[in-house]
């Protein structure tokens, strides 16, 4: 139940009595509050007005700090202002507090602080003698719908409620009056009440899921007399908003644990998907050009044939022009292995994408539940972690060399063409495998000369993310980038380039692991790594 009118009404009665005449020395504001320090009599208290339409109020309050508090600049220019008068409109939510302050020359000027708590319209306004807006915590422009609150502009207050008293109109009362009418209470208690401002003691109500405060005891409540009605808002109010919190945080949690979710089944379905891919059908497709070689000669055309394979299926060749039926065989090998290389590491990737998957189920399922904010708090910043490392590190992969010189590796065509062409500095390393697709790689040295260490590394990535990663000595060209230059009427990321020198590399699965080339395809190199002699160069995957 929200902060309702006879709150308002109980909070109004004590404020006439002891708030009134007191002195604002110093104002905080938070995203949706303030906290007003006061004097008055030699004694010092704290008002706080909670803006936030779920959690909206004004009282008396013993906390003295704000999350990210800050001055509030139109408020500031009052202080110190005294609060000279307090007055609600019968069964409203909206407070007047007629203040005197001192003006730019000094003399005191009085003006009046509205406190708007009705409905979703939450505000605090300052106006002036001639009730004119000054200044607002919200404004709303001439131009928009509803009510103008805008400097300069004759301030109009919310539309006022009916009054239920004269008529007794129990329609027009708070959903908790109407419940305290219906089940014990009489309208003369009421009105009397009402007009006394609801003297102590009030009620806290424990209805079993929610705790509230309020006027009175009511029907299906437990309630407990509490002697101070703030000091029950301030109690009440701030478990209200811890729960709150935690259920941000819990959901907050939950989606991030859904989008992971929502990737590993998606990279599962794909990687099961791969897995119907035979392997052994690119082999023969390849033992079968050579077979049948013979069969094609050179033309300006396309030439296909139909043979049948090893198990009497029929299977069709087709030769392009200025191909040859050795260059087919080998790209059906070439794919042979690609795939097979898949299929070995898929094989170890599903389990782990399932195990991962378990456990994000697992504590998904433990999120429901109710825990200390600390536990929420550390499960987000594991699950964001990553999130902040990709949009901390931007588009490119990036990886450090040995000395510490960044790496910078394209994606795609269009990240090859960003990377060499917007984000590489004339005099970076510019890295490419010779006459091969692949990444464009750039180490970023500037106009030094990078130790030969740290050229490996960059050569090593070029080779890594290319179609030669499978291969020994596979020649890498490097130049400075500024000899880099596109090639014209060409698709994005297609370069020429000069003065270059060239590095042939054979991958290293330790130089990899230590400049933390991806997972997955570590993985396979982890297992031909394994299965190698130690006289045998060996690529990896």
């Amino acid at each position: 139940m929200p902060f309702d009118a006879l709150a308002m009404r109980a909070i109004e009665a004590r404020w006439q009595r002891e708030v009134a005449g007191a002195t604002c020395m110093k104002s905080l504001a938070g995203p949706d509050r303030l906290l007003w320090f006061l004097r008055r009599d030699r004694a010092t208290f704290q008002i706080l007005i909670v803006l936030d339409p779920g959690l909206k109020r004004l009282h008396r309050t013993s906390a003295t700090e704000l999350r990210e508090g800050r001055p509030l600049p139109w408020l500031e220019r009052l202080l110190p202002f005294t609060i000279e008068s307090v007055t609600v409109p019968t069964l409203e939510r909206v407070m007047y507090l007629t203040i005197t302050h001192r003006n730019e020359w000094d003399v005191p000027h009085q003006a009046t602080l509205v406190v708007e708590l009705a409905g979703h319209l939450t505000n605090l306004v300052w106006l002036d003698e001639n009730r004119r807006v000054v200044d607002a915590w919200r404004k709303v422009a001439p131009d928009r719908p509803g009510r103008t609150i805008w400097p300069q502009e004759a301030y109009s207050p919310p539309p006022p409620t009916a009054d239920p008293f004269p008529s007794q109109n129990a329609a027009a009362l708070p959903p908790y009056a109407r419940l305290w009418l219906q089940s014990r209470g009489n309208w003369e208690q009421l009105w009397q009440d009402f007009l006394g401002g609801f003297p102590d003691p009030c009620w806290e109500l424990d209805s079993g899921h929610e705790r509230d405060v309020w006027v009175y005891p009511l029907p299906d409540f437990e309630a407990r007399p509490v002697a101070n009605f703030e000091q029950a808002l301030d109690r009440v109010f701030a478990q209200r908003e811890a729960l709150r919190f935690e259920h941000q945080l819990r959901q907050q949690l939950i989606s991030h644990l859904d989008r992971r979710i929502q990737v590993l089944n998606e990279k599962i379905a794909q990687a099961t998907n791969d897995l119907r891919e035979d392997w052994e059908a690119h082999k023969r497709t390849g033992d079968l050009w050579l077979a049948y070689q013979s069969a094609f000669s050179p033309a300006n055309e396309p030439v296909s044939h139909t043979v049948l394979d090893e198990n009497g299926q029929a299977v069709t060749l087709t030769l392009l022009p200025g191909e040859s039926p050795i260059d087919r065989a080998h790209a059906a090998y070439r794919q042979y292995k690609k795939v097979k290389a898949r299929h070995q590491a898929l094989s170890q990737l599903i389990p782990a994408y399932q195990a991962e998957l378990e456990t994000l189920q697992k504590l998904k399922d433990a999120a429901h539940a109710s825990h200390p904010l600390e536990w929420y708090r550390d499960l987000l910043k594991q699950q964001s972690k990553a999130a902040q490392q990709a949009q901390t590190l931007g588009p490119f992969r990036r990886f450090k060399s040995l000395h510490g010189l960044d790496i910078l590796v394209g994606r795609n065509r269009e990240e090859n063409q960003e990377l060499t062409f917007r984000t590489a500095r004339p005099d970076d390393l510019w890295f490419h495998t010779k006459q091969a697709p692949g990444s464009h790689v750039i180490l970023q040295c500037g106009r030094t000369n990078p130790d030969l260490e740290d050229l490996i590394d960059a050569a090593t990535l070029a080779v890594f993310f290319s179609p030669a990663h499978a291969s020994s000595h596979v020649p890498v060209d490097y130049t400075r980038r500024k000899y880099v230059r596109k090639r014209p009427h060409a698709e994005p990321g297609a370069v020429l380039y000069r003065m270059e020198k060239t590095l042939y590399i054979t991958p290293e699965l330790a130089r990899l692991h230590r400049l933390g080339a991806t997972r997955e395809k570590l993985i396979y190199a982890d297992r031909r790594q394994s299965q190698s002699t130690p006289d045998t160069p060996t690529a990896h995957d």
